[in-house]
């Protein structure tokens, strides 16, 4: 297992303080961290843009482990799907110029008049025709993310009825509260088809990420909230998990703290309890 930083990590930088890719990969370079995921958010203008980033990554001897896209398949307009679609094989292009062998995408938004069964073929659909194609050199891999398709059984039924080994998990370890699911209960469920894991911490709070249940979360440093990360850790290991832990910080305060702290403590609890 090796750690990585997601750039979702320095959101409020790139929207607030007019961070850039290169910004993000120069942070992650001087906290010694050579596994970046990069986001099909996050560029202003990707012909100017990739060429740097592609340079810079071989210059400081730097992978880019995930490319995550913003696709929504649940939409009735057969147009709005197809763009969705689009979405996806723009980051395969991506994720080919970077070598990055996996691609984080999405089921859809929760949106009235739909719930996790009648947006399900949609959702299948999509995905089966995203998959069509790809060299065994890349991986889609599908995030519990919203309140649609959050949940480990609902992932799982969709990547079975898909039916490819080129779709998998993104398997989010925070994600599962909103939908009133236990991490080690989802891991149990997805891992025989883990790709790739986003690492977070949540607590209960009075404001915040409101959950299937009522209870509200919110971000917080990862060691400091609710998340087993030893059982989590120790389970990876029993499966052998050879991916990356991506860290996405969603905590308040300076989002570089939070990546710094977080990367801290699961290096310790790596170093200290899963050999890697």
């Amino acid at each position: 297992m090796e750690l990585c930083v997601s750039m979702w990590s320095v959101h409020r930088k790139f929207y607030h303080e007019n961070w850039t890719t290169i910004d993000f990969l120069r942070f992650c370079r001087d906290i010694d961290v050579r596994r970046v995921e990069l986001l099909d958010l996050f560029w202003r203008d990707a012909a100017e843009e990739v060429p740097d980033v592609l340079r810079f990554i071989r210059e400081n001897d730097m992978e880019v482990a995930a490319y995550a896209v913003a696709n929504d398949f649940v939409q009735a307009d057969a147009a709005k799907r197809a763009d969705a679609l689009a979405s996806v094989r723009r980051g395969l292009d991506f994720a080919r110029q970077f070598h990055a062998p996996v691609v984080r995408v999405f089921a859809g938004n929760l949106k009235e008049g739909y719930d996790f069964e009648s947006a399900f073929l949609y959702i299948v659909e999509g995905l089966k025709a995203a998959v069509e194609g790809i060299e065994p050199e890349i991986t889609l891999a599908l995030e519990n993310h919203g309140l649609l398709a959050g949940r480990g059984e609902q992932i799982k039924r969709v990547i079975r009825e898909v039916g490819s080994s080129r779709l998998r998990s993104t398997f989010d370890v925070g994600n599962f509260y909103l939908v009133g699911q236990q991490p080690m209960e989802a891991l149990a469920e997805l891992s025989g088809v883990l790709s790739h894991i986003h690492v977070k911490d949540f607590v209960k709070s009075e404001a915040g990420l409101r959950a299937t249940t009522g209870e509200y979360f919110s971000g917080v440093t990862c060691g400091e909230g609710i998340v087993p990360f030893p059982d989590i850790l120790s389970m990876l290991k029993v499966i052998d998990y050879s991916g990356t832990l991506s860290i996405e910080y969603e905590g308040d305060g300076d989002e570089l703290d939070g990546v710094r702290q977080s990367l801290a403590f699961l290096r310790n609890l790596l170093n200290e309890s899963v050999p890697v």
